[in-house]
C-alpha cells in the first residue's frame, strides 16, 4: 500500500510538472575541491519511479500468495526493498559515485534474489548473472576513474567524450542483456516468479536502457550503429528462441529480451525518449504477464511446460482476461499500451530513408505476435487433467493485478500526448496497414501451430544464437582447464619440474656439442675428412 501510494504521488507530480529541479548539498570542501551531492528531479525520473513503485506494490502483494508457505518470506521482502533503494539511487542521484552505488547494489541484490532457493540450478544461474554483470560494473569503475580524471562529478555536466560514452554503453550492455551478454537473462528464471516480474520488467534489465537514454547525448555516431546492430541481433535471436521454447517462464523472459533489443534499436536511431516511452509501457504489461504466468504455475504443481498448462479460461476467467490483455499489449494490438510506443518507433524508423533497420523491424513483428499468441492459445485452450490445478480468483490476486491491468490498457493512451509531440512524422496509412497485416500473419501462424522441424535451426534458436553454450560450457571448460593448469604449475611444483627438465635438456645438448667438438678435433677424424676431400677434388679434376 505504501508503494502504491508513492506511485500515485509521483505520477501526479509527473502530470503537473514539466520543469527540472536540481537540489545540491555541499558535503566537503578540501582546498579547491568541493564535493556536492545532487538530487535531480525531472519528468523522466518521476514517471520511471512511479511505474517502479506500482510494480513493486503489485509484486509484494503477489508474493503473499506465491510465497505464503516460505519460511524466509521476510528476508525476501527486505532484499526487494534494498533492490528498490538501489534503483532510487540510480534514478534520482546524478552524482557518479551514487550512480555507481545504485548500479552495484542492483547487481548484488539481483544475485541474492536469483539464488534465493539455494539449489544447484539457482547457484549456477546466480553465478552466471553475477559474473556477467560484474563485467559491466568494471566498466563503470573505469568510467568513474575517467570522470575523476576530467573533473566531473555530475552526469549533467558531461560534454562530448566518446571514450566515456563507449565505457557507459558497454556497461549498459551487460545490465540490459544486449548481445553478446544475453545468456544470463533466461538463466535468471531460477528465481521465484515475483523476482522475475520485478527483475525482468522494471528494474535490472531496464536500468541499462535507462542509463543509455541518459547518456545518449555523448554517444558518437559510430557507437549508435554498434548499439543498433547489437539490439537488432538481440531482438531476432530472442524472438526466435521464444518461438521454439515450451517453458512458460522462459518464453516471457525471451520476449523481454526481444523488447530490450527494440529499445536499443530505438536509441540507435537517436530516439531516446521514444525508447523510454516503450520502456514504461513494456514494464506495465510485462509485469502483468509474469504475475499471470507465475500464479498459473504456482497453482499447477509448479509445472512450467506449456503443454501442461491448459484450460485457464475454465478454471480462472479473471486470470485469463488479464493474460489476454497483457499479451495483446505485447504484440502491439491497436489501442493497447504497447501499440502507442511501438507505433512511434516504427513511424520514426520509416522516416529514415535507406535504413536497413526499417525492414528488419517490420519483419520482426510476426515473430512477436507468433510467440505471444502461441502462449495464449496453449494456456487458454484445452482441458487440464492435472488434479493439482485449482486456480482461484482470490482478493489478493485481484488487487495485485488491477493496477497493472489498467496500466496495460490505458498508460499508452495517457502518455501519448506527452510523447507524440516528439514525433514530427506524418502518419503513413499504407505502412499502418502493412504493420497490422504482419501482426495478424503471426497470429495466423500460431493459430495453426506451424512447427519447425529443422533440428539445427531449433538448437540455434533455443541457444540465442550459440550464446548459451558459448557463455556457459565454453568459458566454464576453458576457465577450469586454465585454473587446473595454473594450480599444477604454481602449487604442485609443475613449473619447477618444467624448468628442471629444460635445464637437463640444455645440459645434455651442451655435453653433446662438447663431445662432438672433441671428436672432430681428434687426429684420426682429421685425416679421414682430409682424405674424403682429396678424393672429391681428384674426381672433379678427372671429370
Amino acid at each position: 500500500n505504501l508503494f502504491f501510494f508513492l506511485s500515485v504521488i509521483f505520477f501526479c507530480l509527473f502530470l503537473i510538472s514539466d520543469n527540472s529541479y536540481l537540489i545540491s548539498l555541499n558535503i566537503l570542501d578540501v582546498n579547491s575541491v568541493s564535493l556536492d551531492v545532487s538530487f535531480f528531479v525531472d519528468w523522466v525520473s518521476l514517471l520511471f519511479f512511479s511505474v517502479l513503485c506500482t510494480i513493486v506494490s503489485c509484486v509484494l502483494k503477489f508474493s503473499c500468495i506465491y510465497m505464503e508457505n516460505d519460511t524466509f518470506s521476510n528476508r525476501f521482502t527486505w532484499i526487494v526493498l534494498s533492490f528498490v533503494f538501489s534503483m532510487f539511487c540510480l534514478i534520482f542521484f546524478p552524482h557518479f559515485f551514487f550512480l555507481l552505488v545504485g548500479w552495484d547494489g542492483l547487481g548484488i541484490t539481483s544475485f541474492l534474489l536469483v539464488i534465493y532457493y539455494l539449489s544447484d540450478s539457482s547457484w549456477a544461474a546466480g553465478m552466471k548473472t553475477y559474473l556477467i554483470n560484474r563485467i559491466g560494473d568494471s566498466f563503470f569503475i573505469l568510467g568513474l576513474v575517467l570522470f575523476l580524471h576530467n573533473g566531473y562529478w555530475d552526469i549533467n555536466s558531461v560534454t562530448d567524450n566518446w571514450i566515456l560514452g563507449l565505457i557507459v554503453a558497454l556497461g549498459c550492455f551487460t545490465k540490459s542483456a544486449q548481445f553478446p551478454f544475453s545468456s544470463w537473462l533466461p538463466a535468471a528464471m531460477a528465481a521465484p516468479t515475483p523476482v522475475s516480474a520485478l527483475v525482468h520488467s522494471s528494474t535490472l534489465v531496464t536500468a541499462g536502457i535507462y542509463l543509455m537514454i541518459r547518456f545518449s547525448s555523448i554517444f558518437p555516431d559510430w557507437l549508435f550503429l554498434v548499439i543498433g546492430l547489437s539490439g537488432m541481433w538481440t531482438l531476432y535471436s530472442a524472438s526466435l528462441a521464444a518461438c521454439c521454447e515450451y517453458d512458460g517462464k522462459k518464453i516471457v523472459a525471451y520476449s523481454t529480451l526481444s523488447q530490450l533489443g527494440l529499445m536499443a534499436v530505438s536509441i540507435s536511431l537517436n530516439l531516446p525518449l521514444i525508447a523510454f516511452f516503450h520502456l514504461i509501457t513494456h514494464a506495465m504489461f510485462k509485469a502483468l504477464i509474469f504475475i499471470c504466468v507465475g500464479y498459473l504455475i504456482n497453482n499447477s504443481g509448479h509445472f512450467q511446460d506449456l503443454r501442461s498448462l491448459n484450460g485457464l479460461w475454465n478454471s480462472s476467467p479473471l486470470l485469463a482476461i488479464t493474460l489476454i490483455v497483457s499479451s495483446l499489449s505485447l504484440l502491439g494490438f491497436p489501442f493497447f499500451a504497447g501499440f502507442f510506443s511501438k507505433e512511434l518507433i516504427l513511424e520514426n524508423n520509416i522516416s529514415i530513408m535507406n535504413n536497413i533497420f526499417q525492414y528488419l523491424l517490420i519483419i520482426s513483428l510476426p515473430l512477436t505476435s507468433y510467440y505471444s499468441t502461441r502462449l495464449l492459445f496453449n494456456i487458454l485452450n484445452g482441458h487440464n487433467y492435472n488434479s493439482i490445478t485449482c486456480a482461484k480468483d482470490e482478493n489478493v490476486l485481484f488487487f495485485s493485478l488491477l493496477p497493472l491491468y489498467f496500466g496495460s490498457i490505458g498508460v499508452g493512451c495517457i502518455l501519448s500526448c506527452k510523447f507524440y509531440s516528439l514525433s514530427s512524422i506524418l502518419p503513413c496509412h499504407i505502412m499502418k496497414f502493412i504493420v497490422l497485416s504482419l501482426i495478424f500473419f503471426g497470429v495466423f501462424l500460431s493459430w495453426y501451430d506451424v512447427k519447425i522441424n529443422n533440428s539445427s535451426f531449433i538448437w540455434f534458436s533455443s541457444t540465442i544464437g550459440f550464446l548459451v553454450p558459448f557463455n556457459s560450457s565454453f568459458w566454464n571448460n576453458s576457465l577450469s582447464n586454465a585454473g587446473s593448469s595454473f594450480f599444477y604449475l604454481l602449487d604442485q611444483g609443475g613449473l619447477t619440474r618444467i624448468l628442471f627438465s629444460l635445464d637437463n635438456s640444455i645440459n645434455k645438448s651442451g655435453s653433446w656439442i662438447n663431445s662432438s667438438i672433441v671428436y672432430f678435433s681428434s687426429p684420426n677424424v682429421k685425416y679421414y675428412i682430409g682424405g674424403l676431400l682429396g678424393i672429391c677434388i681428384l674426381s672433379g679434376i678427372i671429370s
